[in-house]
């Protein structure tokens, strides 16, 4: 193959996606989740928005805008891993409690992503709650998010003082670890915090 004509790395990793997910039985997870769909698309909901995903290709779309690799992973690991729809247990878990394979747990890169809101708690919860996220009394950021049907993620944010740095945590229900592998959680972490900057106007 002429050297112009090699796939980029993000080729390759948009077809590997793309052929594990049209190797799935889409009648299954269909009936698991109970998603509309037709013979062209599946509809599902993530962070808030609703996503068409092509039966054909294997790509999903929010609206026009083709969704991103990080969008795409997270949906299809919930939809490709579940042998059941998730179960809340009413048992939240951090992070850390829940990789327990790994020992960095640390979550001082999402106060970095965060910075344009250190000024501005207010504007941070109220993003939150423009993300249809439900406000807690936790910390002086909280909100529940729901991120796929029956998966919460409890965003919870202290703002630095004289004393402590700023701080913040991520807590899922207990139920989410028969869906997710640990690297997918940091992926939706992720996901979460830009979709915040997005909403905000605040993406760098």
């Amino acid at each position: 193959m002429p050297m112009d004509m090699k796939k980029t790395k993000d080729e390759i990793q948009w077809e590997m996606i793309q052929n594990r997910f049209l190797s799935y039985d889409q009648e299954k997870f269909i009936r698991i989740f109970n998603l509309e769909h037709d013979e062209d698309q599946i509809l599902i909901t993530f962070l808030g928005r609703d996503y068409k995903i092509n039966r054909k290709t294997g790509l999903m779309f929010d609206g026009e805008r083709q969704a991103s690799i990080d969008e795409t992973v997270s949906v299809y690991e919930l939809l490709t891993n579940s042998e059941h729809a998730p179960v809340l247990t009413g048992k939240w878990e951090s992070v850390a409690s829940l990789c327990t394979n790994t020992t960095d747990t640390s979550l001082g890169r999402y106060i970095e992503y965060l910075k344009p809101f250190q000024d501005n708690i207010e504007l941070m919860q109220s993003t939150l709650i423009s993300m249809g996220a439900e406000p807690q009394k936790k910390g002086d950021v909280s909100a529940i998010l729901t991120v796929f049907p029956n998966v919460p993620v409890w965003f919870q944010y202290w703002a630095a003082d004289d004393e402590f740095p700023a701080s913040i945590q991520f807590l899922f229900d207990a139920g989410i670890a028969e869906h997710f592998r640990w690297s997918l959680l940091w992926n939706l972490m992720t996901m979460i915090t830009d979709r915040m900057l997005e909403t905000a106007g605040l993406e760098q």
